[in-house]
């Protein structure tokens, strides 16, 4: 029996080899075509994992220059502004820091896991295994920035609020940035409506917001 091996050292000249010892034609071109589809796709997969890892160097860079950026301001405004204006000013820039940094650390962790893949491409010879690691932590890092996106368009919208939540607060929830009103109070939770679906929320996973007044159009 003659067993073609993909990726193995000398997989090259397995067809000169087959030919020479006289296997049959048609299946030495049927072999060769599923050669290179797969060499195709490893192509593409690993042509992916690296524009990846260009695309995360840069957004790390980018982090870095804003948090020096925020630094920055930081000292710019303890010099120049009020008291109030410096201590509202000084949270929001600790907060901006705290989102960046976490972003920073995700980043990190992704360049890591993809650096792993590579690897394991490498020295795996279960491809399947890791094509299928590479693609679930692909589709993890768009259902991750699906959430950035929505997170950052509530935030534009909304500004968050130090103060107690009773009925009639607008509240957005942690997990996922939705905005609602709430509507009762139970002991620790609190039933928020939400378009037009009353849900059951944990008090400790709402934060009471208010609407950002939008620019006046000249």
């Amino acid at each position: 029996m003659y067993k073609l091996i993909v990726g193995k050292p000398g997989s090259s000249y397995t067809f000169a080899i087959a030919e020479r010892i006289g296997l049959p034609q048609h299946l030495i071109n049927r072999a060769r075509k599923l050669v290179e589809e797969d060499h195709f796709k490893l192509d593409r997969l690993l042509n992916r994992t690296e524009q990846d890892l260009q695309q995360l160097e840069q957004e790390k860079k980018q982090l870095h220059k804003l948090l020096r950026e925020n630094d920055r301001l930081k000292k710019e405004m303890e010099v120049v502004m009020d008291k109030e204006r410096h201590r509202q000013q000084v949270e929001l820039l600790k907060q901006q820091n705290r989102i960046t940094e976490d972003r920073l650390l995700y980043l990190k962790d992704m360049e890591r896991k993809l650096k792993q893949i590579v690897l394991d491409w490498k020295k795996s010879e279960n491809k399947q295994e890791v094509i299928k690691n590479l693609q679930n932590l692909l589709f993890k890092q768009k259902e991750t920035i699906v959430v950035n996106k929505l997170a950052k368009k509530v935030d534009q919208k909304y500004k968050e609020l130090n103060q107690q939540i009773v009925i009639g607060s607008l509240v957005k929830l942690k997990k996922n940035y939705q905005v609602g009103e709430v509507k009762e109070i139970r002991g620790k939770k609190a039933i928020v409506q939400i378009g037009l679906l009353p849900m059951h929320v944990d008090l400790l996973d709402l934060i009471a917001v208010e609407k950002v007044a939008e620019p006046e159009s000249k």
